[in-house]
């Protein structure tokens, strides 16, 4: 009997198993919904690559200050090569977050239904170190080996997180088609809800405490090469919730209605980090005790700084939204740290010689970020900082404003820019400085061509076999220089001599064969980058028939394919700062002289400017030949367009201009 049992227990079991097997995995409703809405509008002859169905999002304002938040996201593969995008991906923080629980599943074209399991989920920290950790985690779900072209991936996930902010972004447009946008935002009674909208028109609805913003249909908008992110920017919202007067919560700066706000929020959570202690004291002395000015002081302690280990990543977000840096001394003891460690660490430095320096919060990848108009923390993702001088000391990177006085703005974690520069992606974003100030907002400042020159001397000789040999010796400015050390410092040795090879082999020159001879950066001079190279191409010139001799006389970096070569143009054209001036004297080899050459080449716009002069000089046998031009820094509208396609194809034409010898 009791043999019996056990077999029929057994069997139960199989059957069991066997039909928790083969059941079919199920799509949660919003998913069907999401795939049962009418295809999304198409703009003139748009073939997309892929179409959002379903993107959501609800979140819930608790009491405590802590926020739930719910995402639902669905897209429809439309080209293979897309399905990369079929990824489910949540950041959080330890200290401040929930571990969120992601569900997704891909919709195969046949109805079947591929649901992902938990060994399908991956986890990872958001360190770029590997001998640093930080409490920033990335949970993420890859559809790239389920899902194919015509297949739906779709995939939700819940978290819980810490945040001063309750200050939010939704954008309901795309690159792609959106079938359905949506956002909800739900607050304890008593709490407020408003929103700004930018270009969007959602249908809002409330109940309740609880407000849902709803926009279906949207056309996609692509950004274009070249375009400046504001112009390139979709269909958004803005959202504050803010809680009832003398509501006490873990931080009690939720809201801030003007930039003065934000700048004062700034000084309380960051000054009380900046004061040096007896061993920065210490060591900012030892650091200076050779300096003869402000100048030098700045540039020895800026310079220190830089060299502290940056790690990328804001800790401990929920500790002040991530503006609140660790105590200086403690980013002094560890020797590494992030964006505003470092800068309180320099901050702490500059005290220490008696120099008074504020943190600036900016957006370090999109400066057309900010919106003057609607002050608020979410813009910012860096953290940098501006140091009060005087007339004495005159840099690119410096700031004169009637409330704020005369900044430097330094930023510690870029090692390619010197004390006095800031990188091209900083220059003309807004940045907000952290001193009790009025308008305490800036526009950082922009530079000139000339403080990004490039300036190249080419000595060289045309040989008779048509070969090419010569010296250039190049000097470079701003951030033409960054460019560079940003190539030397991040390429092994090999690697760069290579890169120098390739723009040598660039436009066609045959076969180049190069050694640098001599480089120098001066860092604490006049920031220059300079390099001496000796060159030799095997067969520059081209013969004919044995009579005539045909050269380019603008050897390096020619200018041949126009950058703006498309017929059409929706979005303007952000124009930067550039300049290079070159003199090449060339030397034409025995037995043959001057048949054509054009004297002078003349192409002036508001854009820019390009100019050649060519002239033999009979006495040296050779060739002298200057070329110029100028970038200059502007937006250019869309009505515009095709002056700036036309000024740059008439520079790309004057840029093959040949000269030609004929044989006595």
């Amino acid at each position: 009997m009791q043999s019996l049992l056990f077999r029929a227990t057994i069997l139960f079991a199989i059957l069991g198993l066997a039909t928790a097997a083969g059941a079919k995995p199920k799509l949660p409703d919003w998913v069907r919904q999401a795939v049962e809405l009418p295809e999304p509008p198409r703009r003139e002859g748009e073939e997309p690559t892929f179409e959002v169905l379903w993107d959501e999002a609800f979140y819930e304002v608790l009491d405590n200050g802590r926020v739930k938040r719910n995402v639902r996201y669905a897209i429809r593969i439309l080209d293979l090569q897309e399905r990369w995008r079929a990824k489910a991906s949540c950041s959080y923080y330890a200290s401040s977050g929930t571990k969120p629980k992601i569900n997704a599943w891909t919709l195969h074209k046949n109805g079947d239904v591929y649901k992902y399991k938990k060994s399908d989920e991956k986890e990872r920290s958001n360190s770029f170190y590997l001998t640093l950790e930080t409490e920033s985690r990335t949970v993420t779900v890859d559809g790239w080996n389920e899902t194919r072209t015509g297949d739906v991936f779709a995939y939700e996930y819940t978290t819980t997180e810490s945040t001063i902010f309750t200050q939010y972004y939704w954008g309901f447009q795309s690159t792609a088609p959106v079938a359905l946008s949506r956002i909800t935002v739900e607050a304890p009674e008593g709490w407020s809800i408003e929103q700004t909208y930018f270009d969007a028109s959602p249908t809002k609805t409330r109940s309740g405490n609880s407000v849902t913003w709803e926009a279906q249909n949207i056309l996609s908008k692509k950004w274009e090469p070249h375009s400046p992110s504001s112009a390139a920017r979709r269909e958004h919202m803005r959202i504050v919730v803010t809680p009832p007067e003398n509501h006490r919560l873990r931080f009690s700066s939720l809201k801030f209605e003007t930039w003065e706000d934000l700048a004062a929020f700034q000084v309380e959570v960051s000054d009380p980090m900046a004061v040096p202690n007896e061993e920065i004291v210490a060591k900012a002395k030892e650091l200076t005790q050779d300096a003869t000015s402000d100048w030098e002081k700045i540039q020895a302690l800026g310079e220190y700084a830089k060299a502290i280990n940056y790690e990328h990543i804001a800790l401990e977000l929920g500790n002040g939204g991530g503006y609140t840096p660790r105590p200086a001394s403690e980013t002094f003891r560890l020797g590494w740290g992030d964006c505003k460690d470092k800068s309180t660490l320099l901050r702490a430095l500059l005290e220490s010689v008696g120099i008074e320096s504020y943190v600036v919060s900016l957006n370090a990848t999109d400066n057309d970020y900010a919106d003057s108009k609607l002050p608020g923390p979410f813009y910012f993702n860096h953290c940098i900082t501006a140091v009060q001088v005087d007339s004495a000391i005159d840099a690119p990177a410096v700031y004169e404003d009637e409330n704020l006085g005369r900044l430097l703005f330094i930023d510690p974690t870029w090692n390619n820019s010197p004390i006095g520069e800031i990188p091209f992606e900083a220059q003309g974003g807004l940045a907000i400085v952290g001193k009790l100030a009025p308008q305490p907002l800036v526009r950082l400042p922009l530079t000139t061509p000339e403080e990004n020159k490039t300036e190249r001397t080419i000595l060289a000789e045309l040989l008779d076999n048509a070969g090419l040999m010569g010296r250039i010796e190049t000097t470079r400015y701003g951030q033409s220089a960054v460019s560079e050390r940003r190539k030397v410092n991040s390429l092994n040795r090999k690697e760069y001599l290579e890169s120098i090879n390739d723009r040598f082999a660039a436009n066609g020159n045959p076969s180049p064969v190069i050694n640098v001879t001599k480089e120098s950066d001066d860092l604490l001079g006049d920031r220059s980058y300079k390099t001496t190279i000796d060159f030799g191409f095997k067969g520059y010139a081209k013969q004919m028939q044995n009579v005539l001799m045909i050269f380019k006389p603008a050897i390096l970096e020619r200018i041949v394919d126009n950058p703006f070569s498309e017929t059409k143009r929706s979005l303007p054209v952000r124009l930067r700062a550039r300049m290079l001036e070159e003199t090449a004297k060339i030397y034409t080899p025995l037995g043959y002289s001057p048949d054509e050459f054009v004297p002078e080449t003349i192409i002036e716009t508001d854009f820019g400017s390009y100019v050649t002069t060519t002239r033999f000089d009979e006495a040296e046998t050779q060739f002298v030949f200057t070329r110029s031009f100028i970038q200059n820094d502007m937006v250019v509208p869309v009505e515009r367009y095709a002056e700036l396609r036309d000024f740059f194809a008439a520079v790309v034409d004057a840029e093959q201009t040949p000269i030609v010898l004929a044989k006595k």
